[in-house]
């Protein structure tokens, strides 16, 4: 098992390797997203290469004509183009298929998910935390705490982004777009981690350590995508947040 979990775990290093590395030539037009495919490399693995290659990859950046004005007589200054070194995504404001849309939606909701699990766990490993005297629930919790943070920071950053609505406006949409999501994923994620503690390794435990922990986080967060992802259907639909 610890063989198959080594394998899974490294094959989500290599796939956000991969994304990472072809990221400074391929940027997202909306930054966030360069670090969304990065996190979702780390736990969708050969899924997230697919994603990644068949609908996330931006396109080659085009240079973009910056206007050179030349004087005129009675005419005033007359723009004239030239090939500066301004470029913009090819990408930019392409329409997608309604599932693309929804699934990037749901990766970017997740990403918050995976950078807090990352911290949170790395955290609990040293400082535990304990509520009704369970260490479990105690680190489902602060898990969850630093999601919705790390959570509505992403979609805020992405609103803004997109919209460019007021700091606070952008912060109280961000929260209403990405509560339920959120919610769902980390719900999902806990419904499979609750398997694992107590049924899969009831008896033996399972160690933070150990390649076959990161595995099974891996495998909840999968369960979590699914779980999030009729929701932000629903959230879509009815105007709540936007698709991607």
């Amino acid at each position: 098992m610890n063989t198959i979990a080594a394998f899974f775990v490294g094959s989500g290093i290599v796939s956000a390797v991969v994304i990472a590395s072809d990221l400074p030539r391929r940027k997202q037009s909306m930054k966030i997203m360069n670090s969304v495919w990065i996190l979702t490399g780390l736990w969708g693995g050969f899924f997230a290469l697919w994603a990644y290659f068949r609908f996330g990859r931006a396109k080659r950046f085009a240079p973009v004509a910056a206007p050179m004005r030349m004087e005129a007589p009675d005419a005033g200054s007359m723009p004239m183009g030239n090939k500066a070194e301004t470029h913009m995504p090819m990408d930019m404001g392409r329409d997608r298929p309604k599932w693309q849309s929804v699934v990037l939606s749901t990766l970017h909701c997740g990403a918050g998910c995976t950078l807090a699990d990352l911290i949170g766990e790395s955290f609990l490993y040293f400082v535990p935390v304990a509520i009704g005297g369970s260490a479990v629930v105690g680190g489902w919790a602060l898990d969850y705490a630093l999601a919705l943070c790390i959570g509505v920071y992403f979609q805020y950053a992405a609103i803004r982004s997109m919209q460019m609505l007021p700091r606070k406006q952008a912060v109280v949409h961000a929260l209403k777009a990405d509560f339920l999501s959120l919610t769902a994923w980390q719900a999902g994620m806990y419904a499979w981690m609750a398997v694992v503690i107590w049924v899969l390794f009831r008896e033996t435990g399972l160690s933070k350590m150990s390649w076959t922990f990161w595995f099974m986080m891996q495998t909840a967060m999968f369960v979590g995508f699914l779980a999030a992802l009729p929701m932000n259907v629903w959230l879509i639909r009815k105007g709540v947040k936007k698709g991607m």
